[in-house]
């Protein structure tokens, strides 16, 4: 063994651009650029998205497409560069690599990674239907056979980070919501929409969106109009309301008879006073 000791050369690299300001100049132009694309050219629900039960949005296939139109962007073609076949115990799972180019040119602008594997909830489990017709989730007994849309989901997954990275526009979809007015607020799920109207139980439809929209601070007409962050407020104060109700007897200043909370609130906020659901009825007829 030589005890000759080898000398390692250290070479220093300068990253710093000849011309910052052109630099500056041109990083502030795209991003001007991305703005006026996402205001005037994407749309929600088509070209991106939010995935429910998030706070970030998603670039679809459909705006990854416009985005490589709109730049001059082509892809290469795509690599396995990692895979897994157990056929016996049923795991797949595929990395891909996919060259995003320069259509002009043909010179390469960034490299998307993305993979996908049989282990995920919506490739394990298959929803089957029950003879009394309601569905149950049980595990997937032929994953083979999902081999092929495997891989192309993996293909485009591989696809919209590659343009992600080559536009820049990762940025858009990292930033907080409150920053971006053009994103619609995520709608409040059917679970959240079936609490609310239990914790509204005894109550009709106006009287319940009429408290509804004074816990949200704006006027909503329909439950659909309701948000996913509206919804939690609107039960965290609704369960406060009903310990508090319960506490408390509300009565008809008419004739006397016990009324709900949200009846309360509701005839108060129509007609001036306490009513329950006859004497508002009476009330209405008159004022016809």
């Amino acid at each position: 063994m030589s005890d000759e000791i080898q000398e390692v050369s250290l070479v220093t690299v300068d990253i710093m651009p000849r011309n910052i300001d052109a630099e500056i100049a041109k990083a502030v132009q795209m991003r001007a650029a991305l703005d006026k694309l996402f205001n005037s050219l994407l749309q929600q629900g088509i070209d991106f998205d939010r995935i429910p039960g998030t706070d970030k949005p998603t670039l679809l296939k459909p705006g990854a497409e416009l985005l490589c139109q709109v730049f001059r962007l082509a892809t290469g073609e795509p690599k396995i560069i990692n895979s897994t076949e157990d056929f016996e115990k049923g795991i797949l799972s595929y990395t891909i690599s996919l060259p995003i180019l320069h259509r002009d040119t043909g010179a390469l602008i960034a490299t998307g990674l993305g993979s996908a594997n049989s282990q995920e909830v919506k490739y394990k489990y298959r929803n089957v239907e029950q003879q009394n017709g309601e569905k149950v989730k049980m595990l997937n007994p032929e994953p083979a056979d999902q081999q092929n849309t495997l891989i192309k989901m993996a293909a485009k997954r591989a696809y919209i980070d590659g343009v992600l990275k080559a536009t820049g526009a990762s940025r858009m979809f990292t930033q907080d919501i409150e920053d971006m007015p053009w994103l619609e607020p995520e709608k409040a799920s059917s679970k959240q929409i079936n609490y609310i109207k239990m914790l509204f139980k005894g109550a009709n439809e106006d009287e319940s969106l009429s408290e509804i929209s004074d816990i949200a601070g704006r006027n909503i007409k329909a439950w659909d109009e309701i948000t996913r962050n509206e919804a939690t407020k609107i039960i965290d104060a609704k369960k406060s309301n009903n310990e508090a109700g319960n506490r408390m007897t509300h009565t008809c200043s008419e004739c006397g008879a016990k009324i709900t909370a949200a009846e309360d609130r509701y005839s108060n906020s129509t007609f001036g006073k306490a009513l329950c659901r006859t004497c508002q009825a009476k009330a209405k007829a008159a004022a016809n």
